[in-house]
């Protein structure tokens, strides 16, 4: 846990993430990666240099979700919880790809109830390793490159979006999800596991294998391109809501 919240003091020093005053939501799938940095912000809250309240926001696409263990988590930090319904099942039936439609009303909904809720901004729980696959991918679906920035704007809802776990690698999140038991719940999507993304994770394994320190190298050359130029959110490729944990496929 100090290690953790040392990376997420870290990135909020070097990105600038979190003004004082500021009430945070936390988009929270009921995956690892939004556990855990719900659990990380809620700490990070009292030690943090500037003052900041947060609450929690949890999509529900009307698969078979149960979202109690959620709020029950919610409950034990202090964190208010509010759940957005969505019905979006006939809307993605209809769509040759369902999955950036699916990206795209999600991340939608969570920037508008973010904003009605008087949040200034709101956090995803995406990692190390989605920077660097939402790096690749669009390199090698697009022919050029996006990544995730650790803090963007978004123009038309007036929140900004921010990614504390940025430079954390899944694993360490991983870990502290099973060390503090949190109630991660598995992605109900149909095709979890089988998307794009998943071939990208697949190839970044692949390459660590044959490799080893590729994935340090990767993250360490992204981070350098991301210091010198500009963010990129608005390619197809690099407009997750999620992250390995619940709806990466969009592409925590």
């Amino acid at each position: 846990m100090k290690r953790l919240l040392g990376a997420i003091r870290k990135a909020d020093e070097e990105y600038k993430l979190i003004g004082a005053g500021e009430k945070i939501a936390v988009g929270v799938s009921g995956g690892k990666d939004s556990l855990a940095l719900l659990l990380l912000l809620s700490a990070y809250r009292r030690f943090a240099p500037r003052p900041f309240s947060l609450c929690a926001i949890t999509l529900k696409i009307g698969d078979p979700f149960d979202t109690a263990p959620i709020q029950s988590l919610c409950d034990q930090l202090e964190v208010p919880f509010h759940l957005e319904e969505m019905d979006l099942i006939d809307a993605l039936r209809r769509e040759k790809n369902p999955c950036s439609l699916c990206a795209r009303l999600r991340r939608g909904t969570l920037d508008r109830a973010a904003a009605e809720l008087g949040c200034t901004a709101l956090a995803l729980g995406h990692h190390r390793e989605d920077a660097v696959e939402t790096w690749l991918m669009s390199a090698l679906s697009e022919g050029r490159f996006y990544h995730l920035a650790p803090k963007a704007q978004m123009e038309r809802a007036g929140i900004q979006v921010i990614r504390p776990l940025i430079d954390v690698k899944e694993a360490a999140i991983a870990d502290l999800c099973r060390r503090y038991h949190l109630p991660v719940i598995k992605n109900p999507c149909p095709v979890d596991g089988h998307t794009r993304r998943a071939e990208i994770k697949d190839l970044l394994a692949d390459l660590e294998g044959r490799f080893p320190g590729a994935k340090e190298k990767l993250s360490a050359a992204l981070k350098r391109e991301r210091m010198g130029g500009d963010a990129h959110e608005n390619g197809p490729t690099a407009n997750p809501i999620g992250s390995g944990d619940g709806g990466n496929h969009l592409p925590q």
